[in-house]
């Protein structure tokens, strides 16, 4: 294109909520912005979580990261960006900062770094970037202001926020430097969050949450447990405090809020001093008035909320009267998991309050009438919804074109690159790349092994070992039902006659298919279906 300036190209977090990566293309270099991660939507047969792939990134190109927040589907994809690419620099601010040394301490990766904050200008070859505050539901949160040299275009690239304009945690969200910075500019375009969209009135403001938070603790039970999203430690810090000036221990569960809180601490983000924290391990035994984090809203398998719900933690059982308060919303496609823990806490007698019953959430994302401020204080020449699933994409796209007529709406993608030239701009499509897959020790697997497994977990699996020489020939069954050990022997003598009468001297590749095409043949005959076959030859 004629004249381009620089160009937004979104390579994850566009069509799904998580995996948030973008590239800001200049004609010299390329700058990231975030590398997170995305949990599977469905059971992935262990399936760690997925990562951006990075095939577009041009090493000779790319030397800078800028990460805008902490929460993982921002940064949960650092260290194998960073293993890929070792000398690029992580532009963060101090709190984001901790996060990011704690994980990729555990991955034993080293990285160069550069602090940055709201007042921060970063300079690259191209363009110049201004960090501006924003609100969300974890401290240090920016958007960035890109503008080219010349002034000729201003982008507003904000993916994750809302407007709280009473917040006492912190300042509102600055609307005079937006206004300011791109006033400066001749052409404007915002890159807006899409995850609230269908929310038609204006987000909660954390400090609604705290009349009715106060009178929960202020409940009789002696042992109060609560759950929230570990990242919001602005909202814990403030329970915390309302725990305290009631008599109550605060009890930390899950390595995550511990993580959390402690970097708060660190980062003048909360007021509770670490030693008034206390581990499980240290209060085991004793009573009195408590109340207990819990890790894991979401219903994770190995997290504190699934074992204090099934019975299975080791300091704290379930009791008739306990309370357990739901500081969250269920995130789509968790709903089961969750019903299940309400499920088993009534069982034990345990009285639940959730985010239906009192108002104890508030979300981090704008409504519409966050999105109405933002556009009142300054309206753009250009628009494209990001940060949303491809139905808030374009719910957010018609709320834009209905109310505000005159600003150029697009709908774009995973990997439509939208250049900003001489007073217009333009899409251009590069082949999309599925993410990828991480299991177990941060390995990627292939996405052909999780079929395997499909197959695997649903048909079960046989395995056939024949020693061509001797004759000898074993099986065993994985995953069937165990009334199928009755036709093992029916089975091998069907093999060996099978064997003996046409693959004597057959080539191992078609002796194998022909071993496996029989076994399959066999059990289908038998259950109604084909078991997964493995034939091994000695």
């Amino acid at each position: 294109m004629k004249n381009k300036y620089f160009s937004i190209l979104p390579i994850g977090g566009v069509q799904e909520i998580g995996s948030n990566m973008t590239l800001i293309r200049t004609s010299d270099e390329d700058i990231i912005v975030d590398c997170g991660l995305l949990f599977p939507y469905e059971e992935c047969f262990d399936i760690n979580y997925l990562v951006p792939d990075f095939s577009l990134l041009d090493p000779a190109r790319v030397s800078s990261i800028v990460i805008t927040h902490g929460h993982e589907d921002h940064i949960g994809g650092l260290a194998h960006l960073l293993r890929a690419f070792p000398n690029i620099k992580v532009f963060a601010s101090r709190f984001t900062l901790h996060l990011i040394q704690r994980k990729l301490e555990e991955h034993r990766l080293k990285f160069t770094f550069e602090l940055y904050d709201q007042h921060s200008v970063l300079k690259f070859s191209g363009v110049t970037i201004y960090p501006v505050h924003v609100n969300h539901s974890i401290p240090e949160t920016c958007g960035l202001i890109i503008q080219s040299p010349n002034k000729e275009w201003g982008a507003l690239y904000i993916s994750d926020f809302k407007v709280d304009l009473a917040a006492t945690h912190e300042p509102p969200i600055d609307l005079e430097k937006i206004k300011e910075k791109l006033s400066e500019c001749r052409n404007t375009a915002y890159f807006l969050d899409s995850t609230s969209i269908l929310s038609d009135g204006k987000t909660t403001a954390e400090g609604e949450l705290q009349p009715q938070l106060r009178d929960l603790i202020r409940r009789p039970e002696e042992r109060i447990f609560i759950t929230l999203f570990a990242s919001n430690v602005h909202r814990m810090n403030a329970i915390a405090k309302l725990a305290i000036a009631e008599g109550r221990k605060i009890v930390i569960m899950g390595r995550s809020l511990k993580t959390y809180m402690e970097s708060a601490f660190e980062t003048g983000h909360s007021e509770i001093p670490t030693d008034q924290l206390y581990l499980p391990e240290q209060i085991k035994g004793q009573s009195g008035k408590m109340l207990i984090f819990l890790s894991g809203c979401q219903g994770d398998f190995l997290s504190a909320l699934r074992r204090f719900s099934y019975g299975e933690d080791g300091t704290f059982k379930p009791r008739a009267n306990d309370l357990i308060i739901f500081s969250s919303k269920v995130i789509p496609g968790n709903e089961k998991k969750i019903a299940r823990i309400y499920n088993k806490l009534t069982e034990f007698g345990v009285s639940i309050v959730t985010a239906s019953d009192h108002l104890i959430h508030a979300s981090g994302h704008p409504g519409k009438e966050d999105l109405h401020l933002v556009l009142r204080a300054f309206a753009p020449n250009f628009y494209f919804p990001i940060h949303g699933e491809s139905y808030f994409l374009r719910k957010h796209y018609e709320f834009v074109r209905e109310h505000y007529p005159k600003i150029s709406a697009h709908l774009i993608y995973n990997y439509q690159e939208v250049v900003l030239g001489d007073g217009t701009i333009k899409i251009v499509e590069h082949p999309a790349v599925e993410p990828r897959l991480i299991h177990g020790r941060s390995l990627e697997i292939e996405k052909t092994q999780i079929s395997q497994r499909r197959k695997m977990a649903t048909q079960g699996a046989v395995f056939i070992s024949h020693h061509r020489s001797t004759g000898h020939l074993e099986v065993s069954l994985i995953g069937l039902p165990l009334c199928a050990n009755n036709e093992l022997e029916n089975l091998r003598r069907k093999l060996l006659e099978q064997i003996r009468r046409d693959l004597v001297s057959r080539e191992d590749h078609y002796f194998k298919d022909q071993v496996k095409i029989a076994t399959r043949q066999f059990f289908n005959h038998f259950l109604g279906y084909k078991p997964v076959t493995e034939v091994h030859l000695y």
